[in-house]
C-alpha cells in the first residue's frame, strides 16, 4: 500500500499542479481580455473626446455666428429706429410745410378766389361747390365773374348782393 499511496499522492500532486496551472492560465487570459477591453475603451473614449472637441468647436462657432447675427439685428433695429425717427421728422416737416402752403392758398383765395394757378383754377376750389374749368380758361362759377379787359387781364365784376371782389 505504500507504493500505491505514493502513487496516489503523486497523482494528486500532478492533478493539483494541473489545476493550479489551468487557474493561472485562465487568470492570465482574463487579465489579457481585461487589458484588451481597457485598451478598446480608452481608444473609444479618445474617439469620443475628439468628436466632442470637434462638436465643441462647431458649437462655439455657431454661438459666435449667433452673437454676430444678434449684434447685426440690434444694429439694424437701431438703424431702423433712426430711419423711422428721421422719416417721422420729415413727415412732420412736410405736414407743417403743407399746412403753410394750404394757409397761403387759403389766404390767396380770400384775396382773389379766381386767380389761375398754373393755367387753371386750383382744383381744391372745386371742393367748395364751384365748378372749375380744367381746360385752362381759368373761369369758374363763383360769386364773382371775371371779364377780360383789352390787355387780357381779368377784372372782377360784382354780382348783385356782393361787393366789387365778388363777396356777399
Amino acid at each position: 500500500m505504500d507504493d500505491n499511496l505514493w502513487l496516489w499522492i503523486l497523482i494528486g500532486v500532478v492533478v493539483l499542479a494541473v489545476i493550479v496551472a489551468l487557474v493561472m492560465v485562465s487568470r492570465r487570459k482574463g487579465r489579457e481580455r481585461e487589458a484588451q477591453r481597457q485598451r478598446e475603451n480608452r481608444a473609444h473614449a479618445a474617439d469620443l473626446r475628439a468628436h466632442a472637441e470637434e462638436q465643441d468647436i462647431a458649437a462655439k462657432q455657431r454661438e459666435a455666428d449667433a452673437a454676430t447675427a444678434d449684434a447685426e439685428a440690434k444694429r439694424a433695429r437701431v438703424e431702423a429706429d433712426k430711419l423711422e425717427r428721421e422719416a417721422r421728422q420729415r413727415s412732420e416737416a412736410a405736414a407743417t410745410l403743407r399746412d403753410q402752403v394750404d394757409q397761403e392758398y387759403a389766404d390767396a383765395d380770400d384775396l382773389d378766389p379766381v386767380e389761375k394757378s398754373g393755367g387753371a383754377v386750383r382744383s381744391d376750389l372745386a371742393s367748395g361747390g364751384a365748378s372749375v374749368d380744367r381746360g385752362g380758361s381759368g373761369r369758374s362759377d363763383q360769386d364773382a365773374t371775371t371779364a377780360d379787359d383789352a390787355d387780357g387781364h381779368g377784372r372782377h365784376e360784382a354780382r348783385p348782393g356782393g361787393d366789387a371782389d365778388g363777396r356777399a
